[in-house]
């Protein structure tokens, strides 16, 4: 490279940089950023801070740490979890997220129900306990169990001497296996302790014979003590080998040496096979007959379908306190399924027989004591123990009404199923099962009380009057608005022939009248207005001729028009045009229009035809007291001032 080129490379290098450090200069220096200040949930809520740290503190909240647990900005007025419990709580608590392999897990914990046990911010008691540790447990649990007149000792120190409170290898929550929890206390090896039990080597099954709470029996023995177990007869049953306690011949054969009470043909299973301990525990019990579990779960370990259903609407009485023995015999029985007596004799000894089949007009079921085509004996998905929905039970033997649920308008009871609301299901003294009796409608006002005010007026609609609702409507459904058995002009006139008669006379109908549409204008409950009109004159008549009363706001109403239009129209049909009472309009005008001298003189001594009136005159109203149409011949208007009609009359000079 030569000098000159050597000298063109460092100016315009000179050249760039010195651009640079112009283009730099022009650059804003950026402002130094302030540091964020953030404010604490305790720098706010200094109060509820101090609140929370008296008595045994969570742990978060010793630290003022509550975004540990809750998000900083929640919806105002709620503070939020970051997840809901438990899921909140199990990042420290580690030790609760794997349940599986546990034989027992407390109730609470499995449903992730922390706080029905522990507070979340501070408590009074240990481990954040909601109350007392010996009153927390009763809270569920019924204290009579555990306050009987002999208390074991852990009792007395607390549940966890023996239960773990959260989940257990062993069942119950139990810290050990059942009869290696009793030998921790108990030298089931010493001279006293044998000599308790007869002599016998027992060192196991416990609590085949002691209640682990309380018992109101010496040495916590259960309620109910097997006989020779409670004389100290064991030998009667057992006999010892060395160490071996064994019973002296097979268990159902053993049994039935003392219980011949039990027949010789009993078609229960476990009876038929000997297998006595199913059902009973051998050395004592708390429950009745030494049944080796509560009554509500002893049947149900082997007869699963008799458990009660969450979504079961109904449950037999015995069946929900599981009281399977009042209508079973654990052993043998004459009915089947081990009923004591057969239906309906077995249902009577609990139902009224007077209220269910022995009534005045029993529902033929009901009579015959056919219970079971309607109930169910244990348990149903439907109220009252019905075998299916209420509607499809009763029309599965009432085919004829069930063809009534494809009618137009139906019954709002009957729309849905509810046949008991009007019918009494078994019986009564009331015709077609009625609850209530319908005549002098008193069945249908029990819902329609709205109605009752109507029924008492004086004007009401002789059947509505006299509570005859099923003179004009259906029970069910029909195919006419309002539940109305027929058309309703129709179902009028079922009553009111006379007005069909003379209708059908008539060369002009009304037009609601000839379509059998009495309810256009009549009320069929009553009305305070005459014949039961729905709205009195000429308010009903406006409802369809509008253009009636055009000129009364602004102009002249003629009389009769708006006092009644029965005055010049019958309201059913007529052999005159436009329903007139009279055969010309001018015979209808002289009724009230005499043809006088003022008359004449109106009239500018011109004797007007007898259809001549509606010509000239509006006979509803017009503008003027005349009640002239508005729009005239202009020679017309012209005589009506200057009294000259020659134009087109001729010799009718004024």
């Amino acid at each position: 490279m030569n000098l000159k080129e050597t000298r063109s490379i460092m100016g315009f290098c000179c050249l760039a940089l010195g651009i640079m450090a112009l283009m730099a200069s022009c650059v804003p220096t950026p402002k130094e950023k302030k540091p964020e200040i953030r404010r604490t949930c305790v720098q706010c809520h200094p109060d509820k801070a101090a609140a929370y740290q008296t008595g045994v503190v969570h742990q978060p909240v010793q630290k003022n740490d509550c975004e540990a647990c809750h998000l900083p900005h929640g919806l105002v007025p709620a503070v939020l979890l970051r997840q809901p419990v438990p899921y909140v709580c199990l990042p420290c608590h580690a030790d609760f997220k794997d349940t599986e392999g546990k034989k027992s897990i407390h109730e609470p914990v499995n449903k992730g129900k922390c706080e029905a046990c522990h507070a979340n911010h501070n408590s009074e008691f240990p481990k954040l306990l909601t109350a007392a540790p010996e009153e927390l447990c009763f809270t569920c649990h019924d204290r009579q169990e555990f306050t009987r007149a002999t208390v074991h000792a852990p009792v007395k120190e607390g549940c966890g001497s023996c239960h773990d409170p959260h989940m257990a290898d062993n069942p119950k929550l139990l810290n050990k296996a059942s009869d290696a929890l009793c030998a921790s206390c108990h030298a089931t090896d010493n001279a006293e302790f044998r000599k308790s039990h007869q002599g016998y080597p027992v060192t196991t099954r416990c609590v085949d014979c002691h209640t682990p709470h309380s018992s109101d029996q010496p040495g916590l023995l259960k309620k109910v003590v097997h006989p020779p177990m409670k004389s100290g007869d064991c030998d009667d049953c057992h006999e010892v080998r060395g160490a071996v306690i064994n019973v002296k011949s097979p268990e159902g054969g053993l049994c039935l040496s003392c219980h011949d009470d039990v027949p010789a043909d009993a078609q229960h299973d476990p009876v038929k096979e000997g297998d006595c301990q199913v059902c009973h525990a051998v050395h004592a019990s708390d429950y009745a007959g030494m049944l080796a579990q509560p009554p509500t779960k002893v049947c149900l370990t082997c007869h699963d379908q008799g458990q009660m259903k969450a979504n079961d609407k109904s449950v037999h009485a015995p069946a929900a306190k599981g009281e399977c023995l009042s209508c079973h015999d654990g052993h043998a029985a004459p009915g089947r399924t081990l009923l004591k007596q057969e239906p309906p004799v077995l249902c009577y000894s609990c139902h009224d027989r007077k209220t269910y089949s022995d009534t005045a007009k029993p529902h033929v079921p009901a009579k015959e004591g056919r219970c079971g085509d309607c109930h169910a004996a244990h348990q149903s998905n439907q109220g009252k123990l019905l075998v299916q929905r209420e509607s499809s039970l009763c029309f599965s033997c009432h085919q004829k009404t069930r063809g009534e649920k494809g009618f137009f308008s139906q019954h709002k009871p009957f729309a849905k199923g509810q046949c008991t609301s009007c019918h009494a299901p078994h019986g009564g003294d009331k015709v077609g099962l009625l609850k209530v009796s319908a005549a002098g409608g008193e069945l249908c006002l029990t819902c329609h009380k709205d109605l009752a005010a109507s029924k008492a007026a004086e004007n009401a609609h002789p059947p509505f009057a006299e509570g005859d609702c099923l003179t004009c409507h259906g029970p069910h459904g029909t195919d006419q608005a309002n539940l109305i058995k027929e058309q309703a002009g129709q179902v009028c006139l079922n009553c009111h022939d006379d007005i069909s008669t003379e209708v059908s006379q008539y060369k002009v109908q009304h037009e609601p009248v000839a379509k059998n549409q009495c309810i256009a204008c009549h009320s069929g409950h009553g009305s305070p207005h005459p014949a039961n009109l729905r709205r009195g004159m000429p308010a009903l008549c406006l409802g369809c001729h509008s253009e009636v009363a055009m000129y009364w706001r602004d102009g002249v109403m003629h009389p009769p028009a708006g006092e009644d239009c029965t005055t010049c129209h019958k309201a059913h049909g007529s052999d005159n045009a436009s329903l007139l009472a009279e055969a010309t309009v001018g015979e209808l005008c002289a009724q009230c229009h005499d043809r006088d001298k003022n008359f004449n003189t109106a009239h500018h001594g011109i004797s007007p035809g007898p259809k001549s009136c509606v010509s000239c005159h509006d006979p509803h109203g017009g503008p003027e007291k005349n009640l002239l149409y508005p729009v005239s011949h202009d020679p017309f208007t012209e005589a009506r001032t200057s009294g000259d009609c020659t134009p087109c009359h001729e010799g009718r000079a004024k």
